[in-house]
């Protein structure tokens, strides 16, 4: 039986949260990021929604079988073929009855009618080595939202640059509960599968990821119904433990309030470097001011000099003019010059 009291606190949280996150949807917008603005209203969207689990990885690295395998419907949800398949960025969310609806050409809702879907939804994504930009864009768009990424490797090669590098995404932005999975174990022998293990392990290691969960599944053997040897009951129980089992909505609150403040980190970030580039123009503006003040006092100078020199060039010429027309009008010049006409 599920405890009021618990659901009225956790009811009170989200209501704290969502405030927030509107808050922090409100300064975006003001401080004109819109790039934070969109994560943030995708974030408050999603805070009603089940717990989210994003999955990731290769093409023919097994994603839609493993999502099949683990939603458990005794059919095909995602389409599993040789060719890559997956050319939309697929929501999978419970529903009363099976409805698939196009959000747009990259992306599609499903609903299902499946009881893990109660609690968690699933995104599928399209392979990390053929992602193009419009399906990038949604995918990065999920993963702020996101509650726990799935790591799909192939088991054979969990090695390939385009899973990790988008893993590097994932951890310098939003630092995300990561789990991983080695999928299609089954195509290689249990010594080797020991040896990919401790291999994604140290890897992940190496990404900042202290303690990483590493399961080893065959989504063939699950759906044909080996479930001893597919490696799922392992993976189940840390769902049931850490998620389903009453923990869902506590931790999606929990996340959400991690993302908030991630998200606040970079919103300061943001504010940071406009307040610098601020002050670096106003110094700019300050620096042009002087420089023309000093050019304008310099020019004012000039002009001064200027007017001077004119004043006493024009001083000196009329100065002389008037001497050569004294001396021209005195009373010897006009008799001399007046004798020089008589004669």
């Amino acid at each position: 039986m599920e405890n009021p009291i618990l659901d009225s606190r956790l009811l009170a949280q989200r209501a704290q949260i969502d405030e927030l996150i509107k808050q922090l949807h409100t300064f975006s917008g003001e401080i004109g990021h819109q790039e934070l603005n969109d994560t943030i209203n995708e974030l408050r969207n999603r805070l009603h929604e089940p717990f989210m689990f994003v999955v990731a990885g290769e093409v023919k690295a097994g994603k839609s079988s493993f999502i099949n395998a683990l939603l458990d419907t005794g059919r095909e949800i995602t389409k599993v073929a040789p060719q890559p398949m997956t050319d939309k960025v697929l929501q999978i969310l419970y529903g009363e009855k099976e409805e698939v609806v196009a959000v747009n050409p990259f992306l599609e809702k499903i609903y299902l009618p499946v009881d893990i879907l109660r609690e968690i939804a699933i995104v599928d994504t399209p392979g990390t080595n053929t992602i193009i930009e419009q399906h990038q864009e949604i995918t990065e768009r999920f993963i702020p939202a996101s509650d726990l990424i799935v790591f799909v490797f192939e088991a054979k090669n969990p090695y390939r640059q385009s899973a990790w590098d988008f893993l590097d995404f994932i951890q310098q932005e939003w630092r995300k509960k990561i789990i991983f999975v080695l999928q299609q174990k089954d195509l290689l022998g249990e010594e080797d599968l020991q040896v990919n293990i401790r291999g994604v392990e140290e890897q992940a290691q190496k990404k900042n990821i202290e303690q990483p969960l590493v399961f080893a599944v065959s989504a063939k053997a699950e759906l044909e119904g080996d479930k001893e040897h597919s490696g799922f009951a392992p993976l189940r129980k840390y769902i049931r433990e850490n998620i389903t089992g009453g923990q869902a909505a506590r931790l999606k609150l929990e996340n959400s309030l991690a993302i908030a403040a991630t998200l606040t980190e970079r919103l300061g970030k943001a504010l940071e470097a406009r307040r610098k580039q601020y002050e670096a123009d106003q110094n700019f503006r300050r620096e042009v001011g002087q420089i023309l003040d000093r050019q304008t006092q310099q020019a004012e100078r000039q002009a001064e000099r200027l007017i001077e020199n004119a004043v006493a060039t024009y001083r000196q010429i009329t100065t002389e003019k008037e001497r050569q027309l004294a001396r021209e009008l005195s009373f010897f010049a006009l008799l001399r010059r007046s004798l020089t006409g008589l004669f």
